[in-house]
């Protein structure tokens, strides 16, 4: 029992069993019931994931994601989880990286041949226009499709044209780009490519609600409105210190009575070895008084009168 133990000198430490119980309380309360919806992410992905969920009214975190190393990852509760991925898969967030020209003529064959040389040229430029156009406020995907021929220098006549196709799919009614501001950028980053052979198709996508005042937030598995998470994430911390305050002050209250009725004890044990000496002498060795006489061994004393 927890009374034998401080008694025996067993040791309760009320601070280090205050500081663990609410170590786990703070977090129990912290995590709660959390699932990732999005990992391995890099940091302006996860942003991205954060700012979409929050405007939609789910309560998101990112998190270092312990299972990739300098990656995040972002969190929502349990009963958030299904509509965040619905909402992530619609708004394809986090985007995809198309490769760039560096990335992707640098992979592929040892030695590679000048058709694949060139495929894999026009690609990565198609992917550095892909990632201008997504970059663009409102644009939900961007896809460039580059038609050039490869030079040929044994061919007779004009060289073949170039041309080009863009795919736009944006949030709300009207596009975030023009279509002539959109064939002026492909045709400025694609060699012998006039604007005018540059096709653009929009497709509009309904513009995402914004979330209402009255959406919820989860401080661990409590759902309160959204205003009041800070004030009551505030009162549970409060409460947890208080109870670990009011512990850690029991606890120790009771080390210090339980050490000063030891210290009793171990007095009254000690009481019988600290005895008057007159207590243990033998009978018949005391000092007479003055005006006395001791009377002879054996003898009976007077009688009285």
């Amino acid at each position: 029992m927890l009374v034998d133990r401080v008694r025996d000198g067993g040791g309760v430490r009320a601070p280090g069993i205050a500081a663990r119980l609410g170590l786990v309380a703070l977090l129990a309360l912290a995590t709660g019931c959390a699932v990732p919806v999005a990992s391995a992410l890099e940091e302006g992905d996860a942003n991205d994931v954060v700012v979409l969920l929050d405007q939609s009214g789910i309560d998101a975190t990112k998190e270092v994601d312990p299972t990739t190393e300098g990656r995040f990852r972002v969190t929502v509760m349990r009963d958030d989880s299904a509509r965040a991925m619905a909402m992530l898969a619609d708004e394809q967030v986090p985007r995809p990286h198309p490769k760039g020209v560096l990335a992707s003529v640098g992979q592929g064959q040892l030695v590679p041949s000048q058709v694949a040389e060139h495929a894999q040229l026009v690609a990565g430029m198609a992917g550095e226009l892909e990632r201008t156009l997504g970059e663009v406020e409102g644009v939900r995907a961007a896809r460039v499709h580059l038609s050039v021929p490869p030079k040929d220098p044994l061919r007779d006549g004009p060289p073949a044209r170039t041309t080009a196709s863009v795919l736009l799919e944006h949030r709300g009614t009207t596009p975030p780009l023009s279509a002539e501001s959109v064939q002026r950028l492909v045709a400025g980053g694609t060699p012998n490519l006039a604007p005018a052979d540059v096709a653009v198709v929009f497709v509009p996508r309904a513009q995402r609600p914004a979330s209402k005042p009255g959406d919820v937030a989860h401080v661990g598995p409590i759902a309160v409105a959204r205003a009041s998470a800070t004030t009551l994430k505030a009162a549970l911390a409060g409460l947890v210190l208080l109870v670990l305050v009011l512990a850690s002050a029991a606890l120790a209250f009771y080390a210090r009575m339980a050490k000063a009725l030891r210290e009793q004890e171990e007095a009254l044990a000690a009481a019988p070895s600290r005895a008057p000496a007159a207590m243990t002498r033998p009978m018949g060795t005391g000092t007479v008084p003055p005006g006395h006489t001791r009377p002879p061994t054996g003898t009976s004393p007077p009688p009285r009168t």
